[in-house]
């Protein structure tokens, strides 16, 4: 980066900082209001100081002058121009805030019901209940949903977009910029956008701006989740333990993402062999430096809901590529009769070992093994391997990934 561009980049990772607290503040209004104000002052300053010092910018003109096309044409950016000056004149935005609340029963974004609410007067949990139960889903999928109650703040001149979201696009858009900046450390050539993902600083995860409720006895509870990394077992007694197993032998290499989940679907078979039982986890891969493993723990079908948006949550955090998920399941044939029973209250249940892998860059893959427990020896029927068609359990991470792509092309 040339020193003359340095100032404007320090100015940027003021805005980070800014923006995390307005994050952090999110139920104070006074605060939040304040940090807003500061995050779109220094955002404007970014291009005031680029400018202020193009005279020390090498082909400064050539550089800068499509890119600022490029910025008036960009939505986002000309509702910053016009924030700022409001925020300077006017001393504040417009802004205010409401209530989404969501049923969420499933894991496909368009079955999840949402009723925006006015938080003047404060709503308590028995109002929002009774909202709520007078909905027209059923008493079936209520019991086995979370109610998602997320507060929502706006600029009356952009309504349609959150205000964090908004400056969120604002920042990669400035960001791009600076990052083609003459005499760059990077490779981007004129013109090319390099920057899709938020530092993990100004990512939004579903936890801070909401709460989760479950209804228990007609009452709305609280509930907090959170999966945990799988913490790393002593080396040699995992040797040991699995030596024969195929992630150990040397002559599995895998060359994709299809083959490395068939190798550790097959290791997941072993395992399920060995030991009796396989852990429900997924694996978070980021290209080019490596895997992190996380253990799921479902107490109902409502929490596994909630923990593959926790999950696509921390995909989205960390700008992950590639994930699979390996799981013992129930599997039923559908009865018509009963169409919100699950397999795992079917007298016709069996059991099988699934892995279903999703990639952002290539078709998914998924490896289903039935098997049957006699005594203490686990025996596998024949493994199916299929694409992800009818795998909604990933829907919510592939949903972070087209948002991802839409936002690019749009840049």
């Amino acid at each position: 980066m040339h020193q003359a561009v340095e100032p404007a980049m320090r100015r940027l990772f003021d805005v980070q900082y800014h923006w995390h607290q307005a994050y952090q503040s999110y139920f104070s209004p006074h605060e939040f209001r304040r940090s807003i104000n500061a995050c779109i002052q220094e955002l404007r300053n970014v291009t005031f100081v680029l400018q202020s010092n193009k005279k020390d910018i090498p082909n400064f003109e050539e550089w800068y002058t499509p890119w600022q096309e490029k910025m008036k044409a960009n939505s986002d950016l000309r509702w910053l121009v016009d924030a700022r000056n409001r925020v300077v004149k006017q001393g504040d935005l417009n802004i205010n805030s409401s209530l989404v609340v969501s049923i969420v029963g499933s894991y496909l974004e368009h079955e999840v019901p949402q009723s925006k609410l006015t938080i003047t007067p404060e709503l308590e949990n028995d109002d929002i209940y009774q909202i709520i139960s007078s909905s027209k889903m059923p008493r079936e999928v209520l019991d086995e949903s979370y109610i998602k109650i997320e507060r929502r703040w706006v600029d009356d001149k952009n309504p349609n977009t959150e205000l964090l979201a908004l400056l969120s696009e604002c920042w990669l858009a400035i960001s791009n910029l600076l990052i083609d900046a003459p005499e760059s450390l990077t490779d981007s050539s004129p013109g090319q956008d390099r920057f899709e993902i938020l530092p993990p600083c100004m990512h939004q995860g579903s936890e801070d701006r909401s709460i989760w409720l479950k209804i228990k006895n007609d009452k709305l509870i609280p509930v907090r989740m959170e999966f945990r990394e799988l913490e790393p077992t002593n080396e040699e007694e995992v040797k040991e333990r699995y030596k024969d197993s195929p992630l150990f032998d040397s002559k599995n290499k895998p060359e994709n993402f299809e083959e490395t989940c068939g190798l550790f679907f097959r290791q997941a078979m072993f395992m399920l062999k060995k030991d009796g039982y396989h852990v429900h986890m997924a694996a978070i891969i980021v290209e080019g430096q490596g895997i992190q493993f996380v253990e799921l723990s479902n107490e109902d079908q409502a929490d596994k809901y909630r923990t593959m948006r926790l999950l696509a949550s921390e995909v989205e955090k960390i700008g992950a590529d590639s994930c699979f998920i390996i799981s013992e399941v129930w599997q039923a044939p559908f009865d018509p009769k009963y169409p919100y029973k699950h397999a795992v209250d079917s007298p016709q249940r069996t059991e099988a070992l699934t892995l279903v892998g999703i990639s952002r860059t290539e078709q998914g893959v998924s490896f289903t093994a039935p098997f049957s427990r006699k005594g203490n020896e686990i025996v596998f029927s024949s493994v199916k391997k299929e694409g992800i068609e009818g795998w909604n359990v990933v829907q919510p991470i592939l949903d972070v990934w087209r948002k991802r792509a839409n936002r690019s092309a749009n840049t």
